[in-house]
């Protein structure tokens, strides 16, 4: 069964109605599974959870928890945030701040009328979960840490043990080695509780650790859905593939019936199954890129290798047991990590290539036209 059905769901801005914030978004979560909405700023993932919340009023699409019917454009109906039987964590904490830890947990409680022996232990008890100390909750939301606020809140949206809880971008706001440790907690709350949960993040880490499924949006769509290695491994378009960390780095096309790089040094098997008409464009994740000096023939490399073209190395920084170079190529900067072994300095000519199986190739027509010099970047 599942807890949550979205059907062709729809939101425009806008005077005339014509900026479009959720562009006929349809799925289903099944019951404790955790989904997550990833995508750049402005890709309608926020949106999309504002209108599963209650917070945004849909134009258009049904809404279903469960058996139950919150949202139905063509009904009219539209059931009201609070008898959602939600949980929200929002970026901001949302505590009320002139109640304690405690009272800010309680408060679901109350709001359903639940007796107060009952609200003392089920308070006691999420609290120990989210592993806040008992002397925290007699504080105000200001006498507290970010992150300490941020478990008060986790354990307010849980407290009640709602059918879902609704996460916005909850860890932006902290620094990276508490993000890291309460994303670890989250992912530890749901194995430990089994909640139904939908997760909002432009954060590709976040994503592929906390979802069992991942929904990739642009421009208000769900572009692809599936779990985090498909996505990874498979990615459907080159706009996510650029999300999961692949970078462009040339353009390839047919000249006189045999494929070159129209824009690099493009060596290697010839892609299967591409039309001889069209310009394609290489990606690939910067951790796969290979570096070899120029003296390397390229000819030598195997079947299963692409040489992409030459580089030329404009920095070069110790990282232990390895060396993080900057290569600029194709007038763009890529940064790239090589073992020890691999001995680079400032001014060396380099080859870069990779293997086929790690590349990735779609139709150039997908993006635009130029790529700036922070997407290349890795």
């Amino acid at each position: 069964m599942s807890d949550l059905k979205v059907k062709d769901l729809r939101k425009f801005y806008g005077r005339r109605g014509d900026i479009v914030g959720v562009d006929n978004v349809s799925l289903e979560v099944p019951q404790a599974e955790m989904l997550v909405l990833v995508g750049p700023s402005g890709c309608g993932k926020s949106t999309t959870l504002r209108c599963l919340a209650g917070l945004e009023s849909p134009d258009g699409g049904v809404i279903e928890f469960g058996d139950q019917k919150i949202f139905d454009s063509a009904k009219g109906v539209a059931v009201p945030i609070h008898r959602r039987d939600i949980g929200l964590v929002f970026q901001n904490y949302a505590l009320w701040p002139h109640m304690t830890g405690w009272a800010n947990i309680e408060f679901p409680l109350k709001s359903r009328r639940v007796g107060r022996e009952e609200r003392k232990k089920k308070v006691a008890a999420i609290a120990e979960v989210v592993d806040l100390d008992g002397r925290l909750l007699d504080k105000r939301p200001a006498q507290l840490s970010g992150g300490q606020q941020q478990r008060v809140a986790l354990a307010r949206a849980l407290v009640a043990e709602p059918k879902i809880v609704m996460f916005d971008e909850p860890l932006s706001n902290l620094d990276a080695a508490l993000r890291e440790q309460l994303r670890s907690e989250i992912r530890r709350l749901h194995e430990q509780i089994n909640f139904t949960g939908v997760y909002v993040t432009h954060d590709l880490t976040e994503a592929m650790l906390l979802g069992d499924r991942v929904a990739a949006m642009a421009n208000g769509a769900i572009v692809q859905l599936g779990r985090p290695g498909e996505l990874f491994d498979s990615p459907a378009t080159s706009r996510i593939a650029r999300m999961m960390g692949y970078r462009r780095l040339c353009s390839i096309t047919s000249r006189h019936g045999h494929w070159s790089g129209s824009d690099c040094t493009f060596a290697g098997p010839v892609p299967q199954g591409l039309s001889m008409s069209q310009s394609y464009e290489l990606l690939v994740r910067p951790e796969h890129i290979a570096i070899a000096s120029v003296e390397q023939d390229i000819n030598s490399l195997s079947d299963q290798r692409y040489c992409i073209g030459g580089g030329i190395v404009t920095g070069a920084g110790y990282l232990g047991g390895e060396q993080e170079l900057s290569v600029e190529f194709l007038g763009r900067n890529l940064r790239l990590v090589v073992p020890l072994g691999q001995s680079f300095v400032p001014g060396d000519r380099v080859n870069l290539s990779a293997l086929v199986s790690d590349t990735r190739i779609f139709p150039l027509a997908e993006q635009p036209s130029t790529t700036s010099s922070r997407e290349m970047e890795a």
